[in-house]
């Protein structure tokens, strides 16, 4: 309950968040540029490609490649922070299933601090036991020697 004023703080910073990125995939070019993408969930997304050089390289391990992948990713993150998004979004690397490891899929997500499944069956319950003691508040005191 006593933490409401920083989820409802943080739903806010939510929309806030969905509004400037929905407006930056209409109007930026810095957006297409970079070649992301935006799924429902408002999750940014962009495939990285690892070119030739790369993939055929016997100096460079399999293992290594992720590494090559966050050097690529450096001017979105630093789009991300010219608009000030580097502190509200987490970032994750998979390769691309079917590619053996040729590709990798780069998501930028939203972290939600405050907000969890638990906070939210815990809040729900909260609600629902007070609702219950205001509604049946005759019932109980029947039953308990409340004075």
């Amino acid at each position: 309950m006593f933490k409401l004023p920083r989820v409802l703080k943080e739903i806010s910073l939510y929309r806030e968040y969905t509004k400037q990125i929905k407006a930056e995939e209409l109007n930026s070019p810095l957006w297409s540029r970079r070649n992301l993408r935006r799924d429902y969930l408002n999750r940014m997304y962009t495939v990285i490609n690892l070119p030739p050089e790369v993939l055929m390289s016997n100096d460079l391990p399999k293992e290594a490649r992720p590494s090559f992948v966050l050097n690529e990713i450096k001017p979105i993150n630093e789009y991300l922070k010219s608009l000030n998004l580097e502190e509200l979004l987490t970032v994750w690397i998979e390769p691309v299933k079917g590619t053996n490891e040729e590709s990798y899929l780069v998501v930028y997500q939203f972290v939600f601090r405050e907000i969890s499944w638990l906070w939210i069956f815990r809040f729900i319950f909260e609600i629902s036991l007070i609702s219950f003691i205001i509604y049946k508040w005759e019932w109980i005191s029947n039953i308990l020697p409340i004075q």
